[in-house]
Formats: C-alpha cells, sequence, structure tokens
C-alpha cells in the first residue's frame, strides 16, 4: 500500500486429527473402553477404589475427548502489517506492528472469528546496545451457535510469557490427572522489556549478543462447553463409588491473573539463522500453571 505500509489477503484450508492413545502404556481413555489387566476393577488389576480407577491413571480431558476425530477447517483473512526496522534481521531502531484477522466458516467444521495483534519498537539506546518494547494481544470468538474446541483455542507460554511451557499457562481442566490439563483460552495480551548488547571481549562480527528481559501476560476465557451430559441434564460427579469412573462436566480453573518472569539470553546470528537460548525465573504464576525455565529457539528466513 505504501513503502510502510502493506496488505496482504490469504486463504486458509486445513485438517486436524486428535487421537486418544487407549494402550497398557497410555490409558488415556479407559474410562470409556477399559483394558483387561491396566484399568483398576478388571481382571488382574488393582482392585477399583476411590484412589485407584480409571482416572487415576491418565484419563484424557474431556475437552480433549469431544475434540477427538477429523476436523476441516476453511478460513479467509488478512494481514495488516507496518514496518519502519533499519534492518529486518537484526533492528536496532524502528517499529514493527502487525494486525491479523482471520474468519474461518467458509465451508469447513469450525465457525469462529480470530484476532491477533502484534507491535514491537526498537531503539538504540547507546552504540550497540538496543532497547526493545513488544505488546501483544488476541481474541477468538465462535458464531453461529457453535461453542469452541480446545484446537481452535489459544494454548501459550513462552511466546507470551518465557519461564512457562508450551501450552504451560491458562485456563485447565481440574478434573484430570496431577498434570491438569491444559484447554486453552479465548483472550490473552502481554508485554516485553528487553535490552540486548555486545559480549564484553568477543568479537562482534561472531555475532553473539547478550540480553535482559522482562515478561507478562495472561491467557484467559475458556468458552467451550462444559456439560458433556444429555442436553438440560445436570453434571454426573465423577470418581463416585460403586463405578469411580469419570464424570459428565469439567472443572475449570480459568483466572484472569498476569504472570511474569525475568531472564537472560544468549543471542547469535548463526549461519544457519538466529540462535537464541532463554533462561528465564517466574516472578507470579498460578497454581497450576507448568514452568520451562530454560529454552532454546532458533530458526532462519527464506
Amino acid at each position: 500500500m505504501t513503502e510502510e505500509l502493506s496488505f496482504s489477503p490469504r486463504y486458509s484450508l486445513y485438517s486436524t486429527e486428535i487421537k486418544i492413545p487407549n494402550t497398557a502404556s497410555q490409558p488415556f481413555t479407559d474410562c470409556n473402553t477399559a483394558i483387561p489387566g491396566i484399568t483398576p476393577g478388571t481382571p488382574a488389576a488393582r482392585p477399583l477404589s476411590a484412589i485407584y480407577n480409571c482416572l487415576s491413571n491418565g484419563e484424557a480431558s474431556l475437552a480433549v475427548k469431544e475434540a477427538k476425530g477429523t476436523r476441516l477447517t476453511s478460513l479467509v483473512g488478512y494481514s495488516l502489517n507496518y514496518n519502519t526496522l533499519d534492518n529486518n534481521k537484526n533492528p536496532t531502531s524502528g517499529i514493527f506492528g502487525e494486525l491479523k484477522q482471520d474468519f474461518a466458516g467458509v465451508g469447513g467444521d469450525s465457525r469462529f472469528i480470530r484476532s491477533t495483534g502484534d507491535l514491537r519498537y526498537y531503539h538504540e539506546i547507546i552504540d550497540d546496545v538496543v532497547g526493545f518494547a513488544r505488546l501483544q494481544a488476541g481474541n477468538i470468538t465462535g458464531f453461529g451457535g457453535q461453542k469452541l474446541r480446545i484446537v481452535d483455542n489459544f494454548n501459550l507460554g513462552p511466546t507470551l510469557v518465557r519461564g512457562f511451557a508450551p501450552s504451560g499457562l491458562g485456563p485447565r481442566d481440574l478434573n484430570t490427572d496431577n498434570k491438569q490439563a491444559s484447554i486453552g483460552g479465548t483472550t490473552y495480551f502481554g508485554g516485553s522489556l528487553e535490552v540486548q548488547f555486545p559480549l564484553y571481549g568477543i568479537p562482534r562480527d561472531i555475532g553473539l549478543k547478550g540480553a535482559l528481559f522482562a515478561d507478562a501476560g495472561t491467557l484467559f476465557g475458556y468458552n467451550g462447553r462444559t456439560n458433556f451430559g444429555a442436553p438440560g441434564a445436570a453434571c454426573v460427579q465423577q470418581n463416585v463409588a460403586p463405578t469411580y469412573t469419570q464424570g459428565t462436566c469439567l472443572s475449570v480453573r480459568d483466572v484472569n491473573l498476569v504472570r511474569s518472569s525475568v531472564g537472560a539470553s544468549i543471542l547469535w546470528a548463526s549461519p544457519l539463522g538466529p540462535i537464541r537460548i532463554d533462561y528465564a525465573f517466574p516472578l507470579s504464576k498460578d497454581k497450576y500453571d507448568v514452568k520451562q525455565q530454560f529454552r532454546f529457539s532458533g530458526g532462519s528466513s527464506f
């Protein structure tokens, strides 16, 4: 559109398939189909009890079971980009902004509108010391009477707040085992501050730099089904005698809590593309968030 502003329309068609193993080593749906000798209460297995049952060995969330199978998504969308960076691969000054919107419902099985935004600002503080600020946000909303499934939700971690595992923050199903399954959210926002600097004693043409950063963000707003029983029926509680099986409703923990972290990084502009090593220390987290303090990432542009 201009030297700094560009508009890119797009169309995407993709298929998503979810399978749930139900084997001796991965009994993730044996509340539905018992595994002889593995599922408590079957011959040669542990006696059935409130402690030993089909739930205690790793049953999949009801939200995952709903998404099982193949689903076709057909969507149209666009990206609106604003770019004044002095160097796209190694920026030291300028602004990069991106707004994306997708409308799923041009055929296929999905019905949603998804909007995301990303704004980055670079400024050289002193010679080769660059300050970097980033804001990001997103929302997804279902339409046509269709509830969002977990495959459509945002499932975030270190791309929003470093120090957390992939899908390590956001709404969780508390009815699952002690891993507390992530079920994703519909709304996120976050921000980052970072200072990048050359490493003392290392020739600059090698391309190694250090960085210090602080992140903060949140993911919330699960808007999928919570009652998987018969229409209009009340929830059937789980782990109740004498069957001790899975109920029909999710117990969702969905708190709008800001997670935050601080950390340090090593950046290398390698011949194969940029490589980055982050070590982050979470300052605030929810009870069931999953931490991942060390992260290695890399890639290249074509």
